[in-house]
């Protein structure tokens, strides 16, 4: 049985860099001998599996310790016969990689933010807002501020919010060949209904809500992953009257409109649905953070 010789064309490395989460690739050539035990051809089944993979990593001798060519995984390989050599193919690698490495690259990431408003109940105006959110529904004081409310019934008011989605990438191979397989599922659906525990993204503590994300893949070891977060310039939180025995709120004179006095809620507390603070350094990191606090290109001055 006869035995294949690789030699990589000198030379033949081309590279292409692209801006992240695009593609950025390489190209590599080359010639693979038969040399034959008696006189017999190589099958074809034994040419195939000569030559590289697709969907395989870049061969040791070309990463040769490089941490960035070391995210390659060929995506195309190209035999060609070579006719004026008996039993000799030319091949043609290209590998890919989505991974920011060279210099001058942050890591991927993306805000979309749009405004929208949430329609609440007003039963005082003016009211300060507690620290964080942060508030005890059981024997909690009255949040002051000017009754609005007549006989009992609320105003309604808009608070203004912004929907933020923050889109990144995950890759779900490693290099080392220890495979991360699939995204923390289960982490990012921990922390829905969590509020920031520290400033996020510009927003004071307290006033970003997670809500989920949402995933798709651009191809066999990249993810597409949006994480969607609601600020809300109230902390999330809702003004609830005190309720007397039959449910109704407790009411008391109030001021008089156009002569005729009205009732007004005695005593209204706030409600803080999502008690639980969060660090959401697990869900978006630091590095991929940059890409938004410090954007690159630098302009030149």
């Amino acid at each position: 049985m006869g035995t294949f010789s690789t030699v990589e064309l000198a030379g033949s490395r081309s590279y292409e860099l692209g801006q992240i989460p695009g593609e950025s690739s390489m190209q590599i050539v080359y010639l693979i001998k038969w040399t034959p035990a008696t006189t017999e051809a190589p099958t074809e089944a034994e040419v195939l599996a000569a030559c590289p993979a697709p969907n395989t990593r870049i061969p040791s001798g070309i990463y040769s310790g490089n941490v960035y060519l070391k995210t390659m995984v060929i995506r195309s390989v190209n035999i060609e016969p070579v006719r004026e050599q008996a039993y000799t193919f030319r091949v043609t690698v290209r590998a890919s990689t989505r991974q920011f490495g060279f210099s001058g690259q942050n890591d991927f990431c993306t805000c979309t933010r749009a405004t929208v408003v949430r329609s609440t109940s007003l039963y005082r105006k003016g009211a300060s807002l507690p620290t964080d959110g942060t508030v005890t529904f059981s024997g909690a004081a009255d949040i002051g501020g000017s009754a609005v409310d007549t006989n009992g019934k609320a105003k309604a008011y808009e608070v203004p919010q912004q929907l933020v989605t923050l889109e990144i990438q995950y890759d779900r191979t490693l290099p080392s060949g220890s495979p991360l397989a699939e995204p923390p599922w289960a982490t990012y659906t921990s922390y829905v209904g969590t509020r920031n525990n520290a400033t996020f993204l510009g927003a004071p503590k307290g006033t970003m809500l997670y809500q989920g994300f949402q995933t798709a893949p651009i191809d066999s070891n990249y993810y597409r992953l949006s994480h969607t977060f609601l600020y809300d310039a109230w902390y999330h939180l809702e003004q609830i009257p005190a309720p007397n025995p039959s449910g109704e709120p407790f009411l008391t004179a109030g001021v008089s409109l156009n002569g005729v006095p009205i009732l007004q809620v005695a005593h209204v507390v706030y409600l803080q649905k999502y008690d639980s603070f969060a660090n959401f350094s697990a869900i978006v990191t630091a590095a991929q953070l940059l890409a938004l606090t410090a954007p690159e290109p630098v302009a030149i001055a």
